[in-house]
């Protein structure tokens, strides 16, 4: 009977403990690299929706409107609406006046011209015009009329009247484009020890709280911005026969509140009024409107500053 031999082989428990080791090691590290891989993906979501968060918020903070509620000059609780608006590019004149070039006879000198042309340009200070409202934020409207657009035609006028007076401007708002409130004090701000600060707007009235019309100034309880709001509404009043609502104070309006000169939201008229609508879609009425805010600017230039 034929018999194999048996030959026992030693099992090396040290190399299979070290191969294990090694495999879990091995599988350890995988773990790790894919955690960190995941951990990175997740910082990289998180950043991303917290920048789209932060853009939609803004976004909502600057088109947003802001009901507040405040006492007028008839001693009536109103409601107004305080629209944000941002910083246009170059400077544009989009009028919103139809008007008929008419022939002009040669060599016909402009009284009013000739009454300026010995003021030095730029002599008697910068004044900064902001036209309100503006792009997207139409602001008020009434009878046919948009206010940014009245808003912005006013401005140039008021920007060609005071130049001819010898003052120099700047506009906040050249076009017809967003502008933030905020930057429209930091334009405002930036600037090299300027006059005043004036604001154009329009006003209006829900036809449930009746009707209103007249011209009122808005200012921040700082010196100089109470002698400003006067001045003009009074000089302006004058000299379109428009009803003097008055000077009133508030806190948060931000071209008033964040700026450092004296500076107004001069209300010119109620767009919901229907003749004052006509009167401010007349240019002969705007006219005489800026005519009695430059003459309040002097006004206030002399008593205030005594030059």
């Amino acid at each position: 009977m034929s018999s194999r031999a048996t030959y026992n082989v030693p099992y090396d428990m040290n190399e299979r403990d070290r191969r294990k080791k090694a495999f879990i090691r091995k599988r350890k590290r995988k773990r790790v690299l894919v955690v960190l891989s995941l951990f990175a993906i997740a910082i990289g979501l998180v950043a991303a929706i917290v920048v789209l968060l932060v853009n939609i918020i803004k976004k909502n903070y600057d088109e947003r409107q802001i009901r507040e509620t405040y006492v007028d000059y008839t001693g009536e609780y109103k409601d107004i609406w305080l629209v944000d608006n941002s910083l246009a590019g170059r400077e544009k004149k989009e009028a919103f006046f139809e008007i008929e070039d008419e022939p002009q006879e040669e060599n016909v000198v402009d009284s009013r011209t000739e009454k300026y042309k010995n003021i030095i340009p730029g002599s008697k200070g910068l004044v900064i015009v902001d036209a309100g409202h503006g792009g997207y934020d139409g602001g008020a409207d009434g009878h046919g009329l948009q206010e940014k657009d009245v808003n912005l035609k006013i401005s140039y006028l008021l920007k060609d009247e005071l130049e001819l007076r010898g003052y120099s401007v700047k506009l906040t708002r050249p076009d017809d484009e967003f502008v933030g409130l905020t930057q429209r004090a930091s334009i405002a701000n930036a600037l090299d020890n300027p006059l005043c600060f004036v604001s154009i707007h329009q006003n209006s009235l829900d036809e449930s709280e009746g009707s209103a019309s007249g011209m009122e100034s808005w200012t921040y309880d700082r010196e100089g911005c109470e002698e400003l709001g006067n001045a003009i509404v009074e000089a302006a009043s004058q000299k379109t026969g428009a009803r003097n609502r008055g000077t009133h104070f508030r806190k948060n309006l931000v071209v008033t509140s964040k700026t450092t000169m004296p500076a107004i939201i001069f209300e010119c008229g109620y767009l919901t009024d229907a003749a004052e609508a006509e009167k401010l879609a007349d240019e002969n009425y705007c006219m005489l409107i800026v005519e009695g805010i430059v003459d309040g600017i002097d006004n206030f230039r002399e008593s205030y500053y005594g030059r």
